[in-house]
């Protein structure tokens, strides 16, 4: 194994800021189209747009992949207190200091409009405002069918998902080491997430603040299992060449265009992170430039900060509808909105990366080292939603 295979993976710091990106243009469009005012692309030309939710599983099949990649060193032996204690400790601060900030961020815009703009408060408003979805938001439970629906910040469902699947993916990794617990891992979460599809009546994916903690759980279990074939460097002469990462994307893109069944994704997705890890050719060094590797840097706060922005201007859209008289968005202002969507929300995740994500690691490392100081060894950033 490579020095860059046991340390850090940038090609995949890269591949979270693209996902990233996916999910927030989903967004862009979700708050043209059921704010009637017409979809960013039409959805009946492609799906590459609409399909952008699923790219969500791919950032719980990552999740597990560098989560494994990171800590199952660290519990090789079972579930010692001092590594469970750091290791949850870890992932707390890496993942709810932004949280809570853009959730704050909410309750103080809600109040806001409340006092000052109420006419802007309609149906919709008060249901993803709703004070009793509250407590599942500030306790991560909100992916556990605790709230009927998306509330507060939208896209934080999968960060509780997430919190409360790395208390099983403990066990995963106790595990990953043991026989053909690799292979079980992978088989069973995918079985998983097939079931999952049987819930939602339509046999998609899209399943958030139900089902979310599952769809979370069981990919990021396929992730876990994915990695040990990677350690074991299994088909890597053919994984590593660009032909196998430019297969996988195309047919991604071909099945989100489509609309190829969502069952069709986790697969493909679990394909990409092992060939995207693997890439010693020209993909992997696309990857490692300046744009793609900062993009994916600040992955996690353009996924949290979009969330807010997606509030705000669904709060006013129908305030330019009604000014403007517009029956659908003209091509010239939809251009001008996805250009001030994406801008506004990668401005606002740079300093939120700096001033509130970076804090809340530096505390951990920084007590770590009080508590045992010894070398680091520089490792991959762990991706997060």
């Amino acid at each position: 194994m490579s020095d860059r295979q046991a340390g850090y993976l940038p090609s995949l710091t890269a591949m979270r800021g693209i996902a990233a990106t996916w999910v927030m243009l989903f967004h862009i469009d979700v708050s043209l189209f059921y704010r009637n005012l017409g979809p960013l692309v039409p959805h009946e030309v492609t799906g590459l747009i609409t399909g952008g939710y699923m790219w969500v599983d791919f950032f719980f099949v990552l999740s597990g992949f560098v989560i494994t990649h990171v800590y199952a060193g660290h519990f090789e032996t079972g579930l010692g207190l001092p590594a469970v204690r750091a290791y949850l400790k870890a992932r707390f601060l890496r993942i709810y200091p932004l949280h809570l900030f853009t959730l704050l961020l909410l309750i103080l815009f809600w109040q806001g409009l409340e006092a000052f703009q109420p006419h802007l408060m309609d149906d919709s408003m008060r249901t993803y405002f709703s004070p009793a979805a509250l407590p599942s938001n500030f306790l991560l439970t909100n992916a556990m069918d605790q709230y009927v629906f998306l509330s507060w910040n939208i896209v934080s469902w999968s960060i509780g998902a997430e919190w409360w699947t790395y208390f099983v993916g403990m066990l995963m990794l106790v595990l990953i080491g043991r026989g053909r617990a690799a292979a079980a891992l992978v088989i069973m979460g995918f079985a998983g997430v097939c079931l999952l599809s049987l819930v939602h009546p339509e046999g998609k994916l899209d399943i958030t603040f139900n089902y979310g903690f599952f769809r979370c759980l069981f990919e990021f279990s396929m992730g876990v299992g994915l990695y040990r074939f990677y350690r074991q460097g299994v088909w890597q002469s053919w994984l590593k060449t660009d032909g196998v990462v430019f297969i996988v994307l195309a047919l991604i893109a071909l099945a989100l265009h489509y609309d190829w069944s969502d069952l069709t994704l986790p697969p493909l997705f679990a394909l990409l992170v092992i060939a995207g890890a693997s890439n010693r050719a020209n993909f992997s060094r696309i990857m490692e430039t300046a744009l793609p590797r900062y993009l994916g840097k600040i992955s996690y706060s353009v996924y949290l900060m979009h969330g807010v922005w997606f509030m705000v201007f669904w709060a006013y859209l129908p305030q330019l509808k009604q000014v403007f008289g517009f029956d659908a968005l003209p091509l010239q202002y939809r251009t001008v909105y996805l250009v001030a969507f994406v801008a506004v929300s990668v401005v606002s995740a740079t300093l939120t990366y700096r001033y509130v994500e970076v804090p809340g690691r530096t505390l951990f490392r920084r007590q770590a080292a009080i508590a045992r100081p010894q070398p680091v060894v520089a490792t991959a950033d762990v991706p997060e939603k």
